[in-house]
């Protein structure tokens, strides 16, 4: 605590040579001694990709505290994608209401629409919406007509120095025209093109002192969209979804750019001062949260009562190794639910398993729900290999050029000089290639079976048992969990 709050004092009397007067370090008059006009300054405390990391609030939350003795007029955001990640929020009765109370309990005062924002469905997210005491930005999604969601475009914040600060947001579109989740989620909704809409809004500067984007968009997007914009109309985006840490002012095409990775583990500290010639300088200070330091006694008891469903935690499994990497998880995954379903081959996407680290020993309830948290259920295909490779190399782009976690079968993938996939090739569990023209029974969530299109007769079967569930009662059938250690199944 005092380490960053030091941080704080040096960036405050950095700012103070520059400008003379910051209102967050003094007084927020916006006249000098002389009748001059002075310099103002917002400041905002950002963090992006929270992904229900309940147990780092109270921390966060002690943090905020100190922070807003400096800066009264603090400004809490969140780049979105406060959902889905722990068990303890995302079984929750009433799903995402724990995150939802805890940004409450902090005074958030906006958050950008994520992605996951949707997983808890239509009338889900809804519900949410109406339960924030904060503020959802989405400029360029439209819900359906019949639904009542709480998300506006922009919003204008005016501070007690009398600055006027207009947010706006844009979602992350992937190549099927819809955010990365299930598409029942999103039904009814319509979804623009982000880099089209945002000149629909570039006015919000014409009448305000400063224009911060909050997007969940991803970094390398936001670089992007911060190179075509004109001069003079964005002072700062404030970035989420592709989870960058941004340590340092990111200044492109003069705006700039912050991330601060995801799961609460950092926080960006932003001070934008405007001169009087309407000029705005802008500083950034990736602050740690999630280390030992002070919490918040009321946040922690509240955290410690998600915590304490004993559905979650009991222990279904034993470890007999350490798990490193996503792929060893996704094997596991895959394992499962091929042996539950009792198919030949099944499949995850990489996006599936989110959870890349599972210790030796025990392995709880909770562990798998963190692992698989979406709630997705488990769909039967009857495939020939043909139609696997068409599978195949559509995923392989869709996904960001991330493979497929496959049990069953191995896959060597091909790619060309520009790391596009080229071709790809099946071999079975023993080396032995794959007989193309043999029809497969193959198992995946309906995730993958929504949004991959490819060509295949076979229209699949639900089989209405979510994956988590399967992997549980696999985990607790089995027992004792051997070493992934080293496993490969797919060569690149």
């Amino acid at each position: 605590m005092k380490q960053y709050l030091a941080t704080v004092k040096m960036m405050c009397a950095a700012v103070l040579l520059v400008t003379v007067v910051l209102a967050g370090c003094s007084t927020s008059s916006s006249l000098d001694v002389a009748g001059q006009p002075q310099a103002k300054s917002v400041t905002i405390l950002a963090v992006n990709d929270m992904h229900a990391a309940l147990d780092n609030f109270p921390r966060l939350a002690s943090m905020v505290d100190e922070l807003r003795e400096t800066y009264p007029d603090l400004l809490l955001v969140s780049a979105g994608d406060n959902q889905t990640g722990n068990p303890a929020n995302d079984q929750y009765p009433e799903k995402g209401m724990p995150m939802i109370e805890l940004m409450n309990a902090l005074e958030f005062d906006l958050s950008a629409v994520g992605n996951h924002e949707f997983d808890s469905g239509l009338a889900g997210f809804e519900h949410i919406t109406h339960k924030a005491n904060f503020e959802f930005l989405a400029a360029n999604i439209e819900p359906p007509s019949d639904t009542d969601f709480r998300i506006k475009p922009y919003t204008i914040i005016e501070t007690n120095n009398g600055l006027r600060v207009a947010f706006l947001s844009l979602l992350d579109i992937n190549a099927n025209g819809v955010p990365d989740t299930h598409p029942d989620n999103v039904k009814g909704f319509k979804f623009n093109d982000p880099l089209q809409t945002v000149q629909q809004y570039l006015f919000l500067k014409d009448k305000n002192d400063v224009l911060v984007m909050v997007n969940h968009l991803g970094f390398e997007e936001d670089v992007k969209l911060a190179n075509q914009l004109p001069a003079n109309t964005v002072d700062l985006i404030i970035g989420g979804h592709s989870h960058t840490k941004v340590e340092s002012e990111q200044i492109h095409n003069g705006i700039m750019i912050t991330q601060a990775e995801r799961r609460l583990k950092y926080a960006s500290l932003i001070q934008l001062t405007v001169n009087p010639d309407g000029a705005v300088d802008q500083q950034q200070q990736l602050l740690t949260v999630a280390k030992d330091g002070e919490t918040r006694a009321d946040i922690q008891a509240v955290v410690d009562g998600y915590n304490t469903n004993p559905a979650l935690t009991e222990t279904i499994a034993l470890a007999e190794d350490d798990f490193s990497s996503y792929e060893e998880i996704g094997y596991l995954v895959t394992d499962a639910i091929r042996t539950e379903a009792k198919t030949d081959i099944a499949l995850i996407n990489a996006g599936g398993v989110r959870i890349a680290n599972l210790a030796k020993g025990p392995v709880r309830t909770r562990d798998v729900y963190e692992i698989d948290p979406f709630g997705n259920e488990m769909v039967l295909f009857n495939l020939t290999g043909h139609e696997l490779r068409d599978l195949f190399l559509f995923a392989y782009a869709f996904d960001g050029n991330k493979p497929i976690y496959p049990s069953g079968i191995t896959a060597r993938y091909t790619l060309n000089s520009d790391q596009n996939l080229k071709d790809i090739e099946f071999f079975t569990m023993n080396g032995k290639p794959l007989a193309m023209d043999k029809t497969y029974s193959v198992i995946m969530n309906n995730y993958m079976a929504s949004v991959y299109k490819y060509d295949h007769k076979d229209p699949g079967q639900g089989l209405f048992r979510p994956t988590a569930e399967a992997a549980i009662d696999y985990l607790k059938a089995l027992k004792k969990i051997p070493s992934y250690r080293g496993v490969q199944r797919v060569e690149m």
